[in-house]
């Protein structure tokens, strides 16, 4: 009868006891889900932080970027409105037909000096490449900054069209030019231009020195002269243009640069 109870008694401990050991089990599994999740999210503030502090040296780097394709616009519009000058000058000389020696002198002196070549601007393209391919743009927070940097992205390709386009013109002044004109006169000069070439935005009388006496034109044939005449007009006018391409540029770099500087709180 004693052992019947005290087996009955130790069923009743063993029956108590299983819900502690199942509860002290179950409260070492939250305290363990709890701890994960701390974990996670410590990991995951750490993370973001990270992304945080990637992101504003992307934008720093973006603002110093924009700076200086404003200051490389303004420099290369600048000379290229003096080139624009000088070929409104041209066109005038080519229209007057020029007869006298004098007349084809200052014309012969003007073509070399401003069909030489063009100013184009260099754009600092490196950070928006990175954000670009290299995942950036998914560590910006601001849907309009994002939106805005893919429209300038877009800007800087339509610059390169347009370089391409004034390229092609420039070569079509070129092949006409060399067919018009005895350029061995203009040694000195195209040398002068090539140590530095903003020496091609200096007044004309400079250049008066580096250009030998001569007949200046090859061929009096009046059809090759109207045919420079078109192609420096279409080269005159697709340098202006280019002009107005990287004026737009700029005043999106400025709109960009507001816009990083109000978001990020940079100044």
């Amino acid at each position: 009868m004693v052992r019947i109870f005290r087996k009955s008694r130790e069923r009743q401990l063993n029956s108590r006891k299983v819900p502690r050991y199942l509860a002290y089990a179950g409260g070492e599994i939250i305290l363990i889900v709890i701890g994960i999740l701390i974990a996670l999210q410590i990991s995951n503030a750490n993370q973001e932080r990270q992304e945080r502090a990637r992101e504003k040296e992307h934008m720093v780097a973006l603002l110093i970027d924009l700076e200086n394709d404003i200051a490389s616009v303004d420099h290369v519009v600048d000379g290229n409105r003096k080139q624009l000058d000088t070929l409104d000058l041209l066109l005038s000389q080519i229209a007057a037909g020029p007869v006298e020696q004098e007349a084809r002198r200052r014309l012969y002196i003007n073509s070399v000096k401003s069909t030489y070549w063009y100013l184009q601007a260099e754009f600092s393209e490196g950070t928006i490449s990175q954000l670009k391919f290299a995942g950036g743009l998914l560590l910006i927070r601001f849907p309009d900054v994002s939106a805005a940097i893919l429209r300038y992205e877009q800007g800087l390709r339509e610059c390169d069209n347009m370089n391409e386009e004034q390229r092609v013109y420039f070569h079509e002044v070129e092949r006409n030019q060399k067919k018009l004109l005895d350029l061995s006169l203009a040694k000195k000069a195209f040398e002068f231009i090539e140590q530095d070439y903003l020496n091609m935005l200096l007044p004309l009388d400079r250049f008066e020195a580096y250009v030998e006496e001569g007949p200046y034109f090859i061929d009096d044939d009046p059809r090759l002269l109207q045919a420079y005449y078109g192609d420096v007009l279409f080269y005159r006018t697709s340098l202006n243009n280019l002009n107005a391409f990287y004026l737009r540029q700029k005043e999106m770099a400025d709109d960009l640069i507001a816009l990083i500087r109000d978001r990020y709180a940079l100044r």
